[in-house]
């Protein structure tokens, strides 16, 4: 039996096997078959690396969404406070100017921190993705030799 591999070309794209039967003429025809276990491996070692780099992609935008849905809550917050807070009162206005201050703190950490490291996770998952896109995209592995190189797999830890 041969095992078919494929990235998909979107930014969420994971790796997939099918099951084609050995010796089937469209198996044979529309890619080149894997034996080397170390070939193998490498595929197998990237995929692993592209889901969990999406996992960091999926808790970046969480936290980017949050602080962005944050700011826009105190932004809400501030209009409708601005006409209740009374001039001639120090700590009510000091209150304002206070909430004011963490609501601009706040969006400072969204374009400075939460935004740039969203679009830097972004850009080493699409790298990611077309690496193994070109290494082993539209491949074909051999069954056996997969089962044993699964058996023994083992990845490094990336830097």
């Amino acid at each position: 039996m041969v095992m078919r591999m494929w990235a998909r070309g979107t930014a969420m794209g994971a790796m997939a096997l099918v099951s084609v039967a050995a010796g089937g003429a469209s198996a044979q025809s529309s890619g080149t078959l894997m034996t080397d276990p170390r070939e193998i491996a490498a595929c197998l070692c990237l995929n692993q690396s592209v889901q969990r780099s999406e996992g960091t992609v999926t808790a970046a935008r969480a936290l980017y969404e949050a602080l962005k849905k944050s700011v826009a809550d105190q932004d809400a917050a501030l209009n409708a406070k601005r006409p209740t807070v009374d001039t001639n009162d120090p700590s009510g206005v000091e209150a304002f100017r206070l909430q004011m201050e963490k609501r601009d703190d706040d969006q400072n950490r969204v374009e400075q921190d939460a935004y740039p490291a969203l679009q830097s996770k972004i850009a080493a998952y699409n790298a990611k993705v077309a690496d193994y896109g070109q290494r082993c995209g539209g491949r074909y592995m051999d069954e056996p030799v997969l089962k044993s190189v699964q058996k023994n797999l083992v990845c490094t830890l990336e830097p």
